[in-house]
C-alpha cells in the first residue's frame, strides 16, 4: 500500500510540476507587456486622404498582446478608434505590422497622429501602455474643384449631362436598373473630394452612354485642381453587366466594399440565364483619370472595372490614367474594346478573371519606373478564378496589337528610387495563372525587369494545347529571363515561347531595339510609333488556331505589329488623350476650346536633331508632304489619298542629311502649308 501511495504522489507531483512549467511557460511568454513602441507612422511623413497606409510597431514583447489603434489631431486626443483596427492581435500576419491597415480619413491636418493602445484581457484599454509617433504627420487634402452641378444616386431614369457644367459626384453614384446616364460630348466629370468615396456604378440593367469624340472627349477625373491630382482621388468607372461569369451562381459583388446586401446595386453576372450580348452602353473617346480609392483599407477600385459586362456594350478610345489598381480589369463578362490606353497606373494594366473571354485591338500601355504595386505589378494579369478551377466559361481573352512601354529604359537598370533605377515591386510582364487561358499576338513589348510566366499544371497544359497562343511577338529589353513555370514537372519547356513557329522575336538586350521614335519623352511628348527601320511593320499573321481563332472579322488585318504603323499613320490617340493629366486645365468649357484651337499642324521637334514629327489632321482628302533644301532641291517626297477624317502623324528621319534650314510644303485636302524645319545634329 505504501509503495502504491509513494508511486501515486510522485506522478501527482510529476504531472503538477510539467502543468506548472507550461503555465509558467505560458505566463512568461505571453504576458502582456508593460511598454510598446509605435514605429510607423513615425512623424513627417505626409500622407493623402483616402489612401491605405501601414501601421508599424517594435514586437520586442508584444507577442499575442493585442492592441488598438486610434487617430487624433493632437499629441493629446481627444481620439477616435480606428474602426478596423480596433482589436489588433499581434501574431502572423499582423505580427508587427497591418499592412495597408490604415485608410487616410478625409481631414486636412498638420497634426496627424496615431496612437497605439494596449488592450486588456476583457477588452477594455489600458491607458498606462500606449505611444504615439514621435513627430506629427500631415494629411494631404486638396481644395475641391467648385463644379456646376452635383450628381447624386441614384440614376433611375434617363438623366443627360451638359458639355457647358462641370459635374462633381456626391460619394457613390448609381445607374440603377433601367435607368440611362447620357452625357454629351466635352462634358468633365469629377470625384468627391479627395478622401470622400465617389464612383459611377451602372447596375445591371443600366446603361451609361458617354459617346465623346476625338475634339471633345468626356473626362471623369480628380476634383483636386491642377497640379495636386494623384492615383486614388476617387473610385473610377464600374460596370455590371448580365453576361456570364464562372462564380458559383453566375453573380457576384464588386470588389471594393461597394456593393449592397441585396445582391442589386454593385453586383453583376446574369445568374442561370446570362445574356452575353448584354448592353451596358457606349465607352467612346473617354478619359478616366486617377481612379482607384480605396473604398476601404487594402480594398482599392480599378481605373474601369467591367463585370459581366456584354457584347453589345461599345468600349473604344478610352484611356485610363494613374489607376491607384488596375488599370482595366474585367470580371467575366464577353465585352470587347479597341484602341485603348493604359497610363501609369499601379498594379496590372489589364486584369482579366472569372470567364472573361472578350477581344481586344490595339491597345497602349506605358508604365513609370517609381509606380508598381505592394502584390507585383504586371502588363497582363489572368487567373480562371481565385481556386485556379475548371469553373465554365473558362477565362481566354485574345489581345492583338498591343505596344506595351515598360518601366526601364535600358536593362542595366536597377532596383531602387531615383536615376536609372526602378521599383522593385515589379513582377513579369505578362502572368497567365490559375488556369486561364490568355492569348497575345502581334504585338511589341518593351523594357520589363521580368519576361512571361505560366503558372498552374492547368494553364500550362492549356500552352502544351495550344489553348493558349503567345505568337508572332516582338519582344525588347527584358532585364531578366524571358519565360518562367512553376512545378517541379511543367508541361511546358522553358523555351516553349522560341519554338520557331510561333515566330516570337526576342532580343533581350536593350528597350531601343523596338525601334519605336520616342517611347519615353517626356512632358506628355510621347510618340510610340515605330521607325522606319522596325523589323515588324508587315509581320502580322491573323490566323485560326482551332480553339483561338485571330482569323475572326473583329480584327482589324493591318499588316504591323503593335498599336501603331509606320510612315503616315492614323494616331489613333490623338488629339483626345491627355499624357500630361496632372496638369491639365479643365473648366466647362475647356475640352471644346482647347480642341478647337488645338492646331491643325505640329512639327515636332523643330529643330530636331533627326526625326521630325508631322502631326495634322485631314477632313479624308489628300495629303502630300515635300521637302525642299535652301536653294530649291526637293529631297523628300510623300503622298497618301483616301484618308480618313481624322488625325495623322508622318515621322520623317533628316538624321542622313546636312545641317542647315529646310522648307517643308504640305497639301492638305488641296490647301497648301509651308513651314521652316531646322536641322541640329
Amino acid at each position: 500500500m505504501f509503495n502504491i501511495f509513494s508511486t501515486l504522489m510522485i506522478n501527482i507531483t510529476k504531472t503538477s510540476m510539467f502543468l506548472f512549467a507550461i503555465l509558467f511557460t505560458f505566463v512568461s511568454v505571453y504576458s502582456q507587456p508593460t511598454s510598446i513602441k509605435l514605429t510607423y507612422p513615425n512623424g513627417g511623413e505626409k500622407f493623402r486622404a483616402g489612401s491605405s497606409v501601414d501601421i508599424r510597431w517594435d514586437t520586442t514583447g508584444t507577442y499575442r498582446s493585442r492592441f488598438a489603434f486610434q487617430f487624433g489631431t493632437s499629441p493629446t486626443g481627444p481620439w477616435t478608434t480606428i474602426s478596423n483596427l480596433a482589436n489588433v492581435l499581434d501574431s502572423g500576419q499582423t505580427r508587427g505590422r497591418v499592412s495597408g491597415g490604415w485608410r487616410v480619413p478625409a481631414v486636412r491636418t498638420t497634426t496627424g497622429y496615431i496612437r497605439m493602445v494596449l488592450l486588456n484581457p476583457d477588452g477594455s484599454l489600458n491607458e498606462s501602455v500606449t505611444d504615439i509617433n514621435d513627430a506629427p504627420f500631415e494629411i494631404e487634402q486638396p481644395e475641391p474643384l467648385k463644379p456646376d452641378s452635383v450628381l447624386r444616386t441614384p440614376i433611375a431614369t434617363r438623366v443627360k449631362l451638359s458639355a457647358n457644367k462641370i459635374y462633381a459626384l456626391d460619394g457613390y453614384v448609381f445607374v440603377d436598373s433601367l435607368g440611362v446616364l447620357e452625357i454629351e460630348p466635352g462634358t468633365v466629370i469629377i470625384g468627391d473630394t479627395v478622401g470622400q468615396n465617389s464612383a459611377i456604378c451602372v447596375n445591371r440593367g443600366g446603361k451609361i452612354l458617354a459617346q465623346g469624340t476625338p475634339e471633345k472627349p468626356i473626362i471623369f477625373t480628380s476634383s483636386a485642381p491642377p497640379g495636386q491630382r494623384r492615383q486614388g482621388d476617387w473610385g473610377g468607372i464600374l460596370l455590371c453587366g448580365l453576361a456570364s461569369t464562372n462564380h458559383p451562381g453566375g453573380e457576384a459583388a464588386l470588389e471594393g466594399g461597394i456593393a449592397d446586401a441585396n445582391r442589386v446595386r454593385g453586383w453583376f453576372g446574369g445568374r442561370n440565364n446570362p445574356d452575353d450580348n448584354d448592353n451596358s452602353g457606349v465607352l467612346s473617346y473617354v478619359r478616366i483619370e486617377f481612379g482607384g480609392i480605396a473604398a476601404a483599407p487594402n480594398q482599392e477600385l480599378n481605373g474601369l472595372t467591367l463585370g459581366a459586362v456584354g457584347r453589345g456594350t461599345k468600349i473604344d478610345h478610352v484611356m485610363v490614367s494613374y489607376a491607384n489598381d488596375d488599370s482595366f480589369e474585367w470580371f467575366g463578362g464577353t465585352v470587347d474594346a479597341k484602341y485603348i490606353i493604359a497610363y501609369k497606373g499601379l498594379d496590372d494594366e489589364f486584369d482579366g478573371d472569372n470567364g472573361f473571354s472578350g477581344r481586344v485591338q490595339f491597345a497602349l500601355s506605358i508604365r513609370a519606373p517609381e509606380i508598381a504595386d505592394v502584390s507585383g505589378s504586371h502588363l497582363f494579369e489572368f487567373d480562371n478564378d481565385a481556386a485556379g478551377s475548371y469553373n465554365n466559361p473558362l477565362t481566354s481573352a485574345r489581345f492583338s496589337n498591343v505596344t506595351a512601354i515598360g518601366p526601364i529604359k535600358d536593362t542595366s537598370w536597377t532596383t531602387g528610387t531615383g536615376a536609372n533605377k526602378f521599383n522593385s515591386r515589379y513582377s513579369t510582364v505578362v502572368q497567365i495563372r490559375r488556369n486561364a487561358r490568355l492569348s497575345i499576338v502581334n504585338s511589341v513589348i518593351m523594357g520589363w525587369p521580368k519576361g512571361f510566366e505560366i503558372l498552374s499544371s492547368g494553364s500550362q497544359k492549356a500552352a502544351a494545347n495550344d489553348s493558349i497562343i503567345i505568337r508572332n511577338n516582338n519582344i525588347y529589353g527584358i532585364k531578366s529571363a524571358l519565360f518562367y513555370v512553376d512545378g517541379t514537372t511543367p508541361s511546358i519547356p522553358s523555351d516553349w515561347m522560341l519554338k520557331p513557329e510561333f515566330n516570337n522575336n526576342v532580343d533581350l538586350s536593350s528597350p531601343y531595339k523596338a525601334e519605336l521614335i520616342d517611347p519615353f519623352g517626356e512632358n506628355g511628348l510621347i510618340n510610340p510609333q515605330p521607325k522606319q527601320t522596325a523589323p515588324y511593320l508587315t509581320s502580322a499573321k491573323f490566323e485560326n488556331y482551332g480553339s483561338v481563332n485571330f482569323d475572326d472579322p473583329f480584327f482589324d488585318k493591318v499588316p504591323y505589329c503593335g498599336a501603331f504603323g509606320q510612315n503616315l499613320i492614323e494616331r489613333w490617340d490623338l488629339p483626345w488623350a491627355e499624357y500630361d493629366p496632372i496638369n491639365a486645365v479643365y473648366s466647362p468649357t475647356s475640352v471644346e476650346n482647347n480642341y478647337e484651337t488645338y492646331p491643325s499642324i505640329q512639327i515636332l521637334p523643330n529643330p530636331t536633331s533627326g526625326v521630325v514629327r508631322v502631326i495634322f489632321k485631314t477632313e479624308g482628302k489628300i495629303f502630300s508632304a515635300k521637302i525642299y533644301d535652301v536653294i530649291g532641291n526637293e529631297v523628300y517626297g510623300f503622298n497618301e489619298a483616301n484618308l480618313k477624317d481624322a488625325f495623322y502623324e508622318l515621322p520623317i528621319d533628316l538624321s542622313e542629311f546636312n545641317n542647315g534650314v529646310y522648307y517643308l510644303v504640305l497639301n492638305i485636302d488641296g490647301k497648301n502649308i509651308f513651314e521652316k524645319i531646322v536641322l541640329k545634329k
